[in-house]
């Protein structure tokens, strides 16, 4: 019990440490040409910010489980890891202007007055979507397809967001798959 009870603090420490790096300059933007054809959806804000729920919803499910640990450790390495790629390689997305339409235009101008445009290779939502949905699929095989359906859909709303770059997905999958692979096989946490 207070192996986890450390972890979730260590988590939520960890997860902390994005504030300060989200107020830093962005010196790099990796906008491809695919970018560009991939127009910008506002109504996808709903599962953008349905990420936050999605980490508590799996926290929740899983304390109770062999996988907590797991899950914990394999957050905390992940986000080590993404916020020292930021702090070295400080990145970017450049946003566009949107015009203030809808309550949907309204939600996403805020986040993007909130969220500096820092911190996008590799995407935490990204890497974050992947390990809860991988481990909840472990906890609860049988809704494993709605749980991978929900993370696919978070993902893919950063790019519709115009939160994110293609190239930002494939860094969040890069962080995630190794980092739970290497959790999985160390059983350290099992």
């Amino acid at each position: 019990m207070q192996e986890k009870i450390i972890l979730l603090i260590t988590f939520l420490l960890v997860s902390y440490l994005y504030v300060p790096l989200n107020k830093r300059q962005s010196r790099y933007y990796w906008k491809s040409r695919h970018d560009d054809h991939i127009p910008l959806i506002p109504v996808f804000v709903l599962p953008y910010i349905a990420f936050f729920p999605f980490i508590g919803v799996t926290i929740l499910f899983l304390w109770q489980s062999v996988y907590i640990d797991q899950l914990l450790a394999t957050l905390i390495l992940a986000k080590v890891i993404a916020m020292s790629f930021w702090y070295f390689v400080p990145n970017g997305v450049s946003r566009p202007v949107i015009p203030l339409a809808t309550w949907a235009h309204k939600l996403l101008t805020f986040i993007y007055r909130h969220d500096e445009d820092t911190n996008a290779f590799p995407s935490e939502h990204v890497y974050i979507s992947a390990i809860c949905a991988y481990f909840l699929s472990l906890g609860f095989p049988a809704l494993g397809l709605w749980i991978w359906g929900i993370a696919l859909l978070i993902v893919t709303s950063t790019v519709f967001t115009k939160q994110h770059y293609v190239v930002d997905i494939a860094g969040g999958i890069f962080v995630a798959l190794p980092i739970i692979i290497l959790t999985r096989m160390s059983g350290l946490f099992s």
